[in-house]
């Protein structure tokens, strides 16, 4: 945790005078928002063209070296959750596992990112970053982590974005076939 790590959660997490709609709203992108993201991707895969296909293979492949890598990172830096420390409101929830990095965060990002760098509609890249955005917020907004949390998140989803179109560029992941 940053020193103004603590600071910074206080003032975006929830407490019991925040608006029913923003506590409704951090609800759903932590709790409906993550599944939708990714049945959604996943049946891009199953009615897509093979270009289409092979643009979410990068994606899902995206996704999952970054809930990879944040496990990972839990494991070898265990910093405790918010809540852990008595700060702040938990509104969901959870249990009391390492919080840095945020795989919430990772995942959403890589997700975000690798649309962002696999689509050919901007349109489509914005709404991914900013799902990946409301994702990121949330997490911290009903008291599970700390925004170093899902900076650290941030960084690995991006990364992962990448690494994912290098991985399918190198020939490593086969062609999908028609």
């Amino acid at each position: 945790m940053l020193p103004i790590d603590s600071a910074i959660f206080l003032w975006l997490n929830a407490s019991s005078t925040s608006p029913e709609w923003l506590l409704k709203l951090a609800l759903f992108a932590s709790q409906q928002l993550p599944g939708l993201m990714v049945a959604g991707t996943i049946g891009a895969f199953i009615v897509g063209d093979r270009d289409v296909r092979h643009r979410v293979l990068r994606v899902l492949l995206a996704m999952a070296m970054a809930w990879i890598l944040a496990r990972i990172g839990q494991h070898l830096v265990p910093m405790p959750r918010p809540f852990a420390l008595g700060l702040g409101t938990q509104w969901i929830s959870h249990g009391n596992s390492a919080g840095f990095p945020s795989t919430h965060a990772s995942v959403a990002f890589a997700f975000g990112a690798a649309m962002a760098v696999n689509s050919k509609h901007g349109s489509f890249a914005t709404a991914a970053l900013l799902i990946a955005a409301l994702i990121a917020w949330s997490r911290v907004c009903l008291g599970l982590h700390f925004p170093s949390d899902v900076l650290a998140g941030t960084a690995i989803g991006l990364i992962c974005a990448q690494l994912s179109k290098l991985v399918v560029r190198s020939g490593l992941i086969p062609q999908i076939a028609h």
